[in-house]
């Protein structure tokens, strides 16, 4: 199924296509990238993005509909994506995960991204509940949740270990009923 959500400004969401490929390693081998996600390999290798489409187009396959959109500029590039990780469909629970190439930073686009995401989510994925984690030094991801009214649920004290440094993991959740819906 062909998803296509418009978001402001020319920017929208839309599926994965194979040719994204190219775009995926250009963005994902961005160091600022890799210091604010934590499941992004670096290097991030053509044969990374080759299996992370293919196995996006399975899950979509498999369920109807995607669980992961790419973000995609006015010229229907890819700059980013925004998706969920569900280990079991049927719990009405997923992991919400994002990245938005650094140049497009400080713009609004990924507040407006999540939120017409976790519309979608709510809506045809039909779930109940949205978690992720942000990374204490990452301050704009986790404005961008609060925009969407998710809440802060807890600290994971030094959950991670970056450049020789132990942070903590702030965990946001938002239950569709948080929206009113």
């Amino acid at each position: 199924m062909m998803i296509t959500l418009t978001l402001n400004n020319g920017f929208s969401l839309s599926n994965l296509q194979p040719s994204d490929a190219i775009a995926y390693v250009e963005h994902l081998n961005h160091p600022r990238i890799h210091e604010t996600t934590e499941n992004i390999p670096y290097p991030y290798t053509q044969a990374h993005a080759t299996q992370w489409i293919q196995r996006q187009t399975d899950i979509a396959d498999q369920f109807g509909k995607p669980h992961l959109l790419a973000i995609r500029n006015s010229n229907t590039d890819l700059i980013g994506a925004v998706g969920i990780s569900a280990s079991d469909p049927q719990s009405y629970v997923a992991e919400l995960g994002y990245w938005l190439a650094p140049q497009y930073w400080g713009q609004g686009i990924m507040t407006e991204a999540v939120e017409v995401f976790v519309q979608y989510a709510f809506t045809d994925l039909h779930l109940l509940r949205l978690w992720t984690r942000v990374f204490e030094f990452n301050p704009g991801s986790q404005r961008v949740l609060e925009k969407n009214r998710f809440q802060l649920e807890g600290i994971q004290r030094q959950h991670l270990y970056r450049n020789g440094k132990f942070w903590d993991d702030y965990l946001y959740g938002l239950l569709k009923s948080d929206l009113g819906e």
